[in-house]
């Protein structure tokens, strides 16, 4: 945190080691980036543009390089509009290039997010459902599906087959295979912040949510369901039970987030006709000495040679995963 009580800026981030990356073994960098979901900074007592956060700018990326940071990465949340911060602030890759011309703008918007008013009736909320959804959770819930806040997460080990199930349909990378005692962890560090949700069919479990809970947010986290079920949607009850159990307790917005990789693909269509409000999804990226960052993507790029190449879009271009050459072109 910089600053204090009255006017502040608050950055989470992580500190990653460069020596962890394939082929970079021996490089004492490190970057940052922002944990799984939405993130960015918090600002209070100031106005996106004032003085203060040009300050608190300067003073963070300095601790940065004082850390060895090559490059940063930040996703920014769409209900807070954090990008705002940021956005405005001139950037320079380096201290003493002050007379130099600025960067673009690190700060992009990729996509948009999806989400439920809660402050609406639950009439009101339904009239936003598309007319087919409405009509399948009426039939789905005729049919015998049911959900549940399942308090002592008895449903977890299940939860996290039907988890693995979903990320190997969709091609997940392996870092998105968090085992169950990854999610016990995070329910111990989130305590009553975070609750396990879940629809069942008959006596199956056909899809289950973690969701998060804070200061009137509640955020899809992470989902699940049964491949094998998908023809009755358990998904589609899940979510209308999820945003009337959200209401119920007070809170204002479920935010279900946007489509894979920022994309407004079928997951975000999907989303989609469960409201018509949408948020503006921005990243912020850095890089911090341009010199060393070459390197390091030059470097990169000589160890995967001949085995495929590197994907074009990831950020930092030396993290970017291997992609392999399709056999039949």
């Amino acid at each position: 945190m910089i600053g204090d009580r009255d006017c502040g800026l608050a950055w989470p981030y992580l500190l990653r080691r460069v020596a962890e990356v394939e082929g970079l073994e021996g490089c004492d960098a490190a970057d940052v980036t922002s944990v799984y979901g939405y993130s960015g900074p918090l600002a209070w007592g100031c106005e996106p543009g004032a003085e203060f956060l040009e300050a608190a700018w300067r003073e963070l990326v300095g601790m940065w390089r004082s850390q060895g940071v090559v490059a940063a990465f930040t996703r920014f949340h769409p209900l807070l509009g954090n990008a705002a911060w940021i956005e405005p602030i001139t950037w320079r890759p380096a201290d003493d290039d002050a007379t130099g011309e600025p960067d673009a703008s690190p700060v992009a918007a990729l996509g948009r997010t999806v989400s439920i008013d809660l402050t609406l009736s639950e009439e009101a909320i339904v009239a936003g459902y598309s007319e087919s959804v409405r009509r399948q959770i009426r039939h789905y819930r005729a049919a015998g599906q049911t959900t549940t806040h399942d308090e002592d997460w008895a449903d977890l080990p299940e939860f996290t087959r039907l988890y693995h199930h979903t990320m190997s349909r969709n091609g997940a990378d392996e870092y998105y295979f968090w085992d169950l005692e990854n999610f016990r962890r995070l329910r111990a560090a989130l305590g009553d912040h975070a609750h396990l949700i879940v629809t069942r069919v008959g006596d199956v479990v056909g899809a289950a949510g973690i969701f998060t809970e804070y200061e009137g947010i509640v955020q899809e986290h992470l989902l699940a369901a049964d491949q094998a079920l998908s023809h009755i949607s358990p998904y589609k009850v899940l979510l209308d039970d999820t945003a009337k159990w959200a209401k119920r307790r007070g809170n204002r917005v479920l935010h279900l987030g946007g489509g894979r990789g920022a994309r407004e693909d079928s997951l975000f269509e999907f989303k989609s006709r469960f409201s018509p409000r949408r948020h503006p999804f921005s990243t912020g990226r850095w890089v911090l000495d341009r010199g060393t960052y070459e390197e390091l993507v030059r470097a990169r790029h000589a160890r995967v040679a001949g085995r495929g190449t590197l994907s074009a879009a990831y950020f930092p271009a030396y993290r970017a995963p291997v992609v392999e050459p399709d056999p039949e072109r």
